[in-house]
């Protein structure tokens, strides 16, 4: 499949030129009109083979840029949240650091706003074709569909947690799009469910082709399983949850393989593209070689950690400059290398069993059945060779037991795709938390600004409080 993907990197390309010069020509993110040519998009649908390329298309756009997908999502969370201290200059992301983010931060602007928008259309434009074709197999349409229903889905699920109300764009009209005001959260979230729903349904039980970086039915089902979690329908994650454990699947990997490419914890990961490039991820937390990382955890992170915890020596690194040690995140060992060497062994992580176990953990202290959510959280630390919390613990109380999870997934998820910081938001932490590390934090930091730039040119947008 890694051949396939990078075979069919130019038809991928000529869905994103196409899609990509229809929204870029236009003033507004939101004012992006249909394809000129209509032909050109009808055609790269016509069969299996090109309508496969142009979805392969838009994850080949998700891995060549630091997104809401994974590389930006994870390092500006991580220094805006209690994961990370940021040791660079850069003034857009001192910003995040500080707790400050203005109207203007050209990262909110480019890597979680404009970016996104693009996304959303090329996904829109598919779907709309996808779902007028008479040519394409049933099969073949019915799993991009899911792909684009879920990657869809993906998005929405991030923007409500970053900015909140965003507008729910999901067709290609300019005309309804270009003056578009920010969605009611509930109606997202609808439009999430549904599709959720519809691209399990839709999906195979297989991945598509070999590896792990195309969505399949539990793709869908573990986004769906974090949906229900967080909005507390606890039998409903439960289930989910359950329903890809049973598979059989996945199973959990010794902590040094699991961000390798197709580990067999991982359910869904995204495939670099670049040239050089495994991961954008290794490629911030991993310093140069004479200079200290940008990126280092922090102390209250670090003292979080137990003893002997396998996760320290596999996913921490210590880097000694000028008489100070820094720690920084080693989840990725592979910095980019434009060398005859290089060689991709990495992917981002997007997924894995160890959250599907610790979403059923929860779920289940919520629905008593303490013993089984003992046992799930049991299966994460026993991987990480530390204490069992039957054995610790026998008598822990339901609420004792969440705050156990809580450190569990902080530990686990340090420093990816955002967890500890959606974590924070939505157990109720993040303001408490973050006082007593920013002095400057108020409660309305808990969502980013919209973009200023796009506020201008769409007088229907308006602004977070507190910007």
């Amino acid at each position: 499949m890694r051949n396939t993907f990078i075979k069919h990197s130019a038809k991928q390309l000529l869905l994103i030129i196409v899609i990509y010069y229809c929204s870029s020509g236009c003033n507004k993110i939101l004012d992006v009109d249909n394809p000129t040519d209509k032909i050109v998009g009808d055609d790269l649908f016509k069969d299996k083979e090109s309508a496969e390329s142009a979805i392969l298309g838009i994850y080949s756009a998700i891995s060549d840029n630091s997104n809401i997908f994974a590389g930006a999502i994870t390092f500006y969370t991580a220094i805006y949240g209690d994961e990370a201290d940021y040791t660079g200059q850069a003034i857009s992301s001192l910003e995040f650091y500080q707790g400050s983010v203005s109207t203007t931060n050209s990262f909110i602007e480019t890597n979680f706003w404009a970016t996104t928008y693009r996304l959303t259309y090329q996904i829109n434009a598919s779907l709309e074709i996808l779902e007028s074709s008479k040519s394409l197999p049933l099969a073949t349409k019915n799993q991009l569909r899911g792909e684009c229903k879920f990657l869809r889905a993906f998005i929405y699920f991030q923007m409500i947690q970053l900015f909140g109300e965003v507008p729910l764009i999901t067709g290609t009209d300019y005309r309804m799009n270009e003056n578009m005001g920010r969605t009611n959260i509930n109606s997202i979230k609808e439009q999430i469910l549904s599709d959720l729903t519809s691209a399990k349904e839709l999906l195979s039980d297989a991945y598509p082709g070999n590896e792990k970086s195309r969505a399949n039915k539990w793709t869908a089902a573990t986004l769906l399983a974090r949906y229900y979690l967080y909005q507390q329908s606890w039998a409903k994650a439960e289930e989910e949850a359950s329903e890809i454990i049973n598979t059989g699947h996945y199973r959990l990997t010794e902590p040094d393989k699991v961000f390798l490419a197709n580990s067999s914890e991982a359910i869904f990961q995204i495939q670099p593209v670049r040239p050089g490039y495994n991961t954008m991820e290794g490629n911030a937390f991993i310093p140069s070689e004479l200079a200290r990382p940008s990126y280092t955890l922090t102390m209250s992170l670090i003292n979080a950690f137990e003893l002997n915890d396998k996760r320290w020596p596999a996913w921490v690194k210590s880097k000694e400059v000028n008489g100070t040690t820094y720690y920084y995140p080693f989840k990725y060992k592979k910095k980019v290398d434009f060398s005859s060497n290089f060689s991709l062994t990495e992917y981002s992580m997007i997924f894995r069993l160890s959250e599907v176990l610790l979403i059923r953990a929860e779920s289940r202290v919520f629905i008593d059945l303490l013993p089984d959510a003992i046992a799930d959280l049991d299966t994460i630390r026993q991987r990480a060779g530390l204490p069992l919390i039957s054995v610790t613990y026998p008598g822990i109380s339901g609420i004792e037991l969440i705050e156990k999870i809580q450190q569990e997934r902080r530990i686990e998820f340090f420093t990816e795709c955002g967890h500890r910081w959606f974590d924070l938001k939505r157990t109720g932490k993040a303001y408490t938390t973050l006082l007593t590390m920013k002095p400057s934090w108020k409660v309305e930091n808990g969502l980013w600004p919209i973009p200023q730039a796009q506020i201008s040119l769409n007088p229907n947008l308006d602004q977070n409080p507190g910007y």
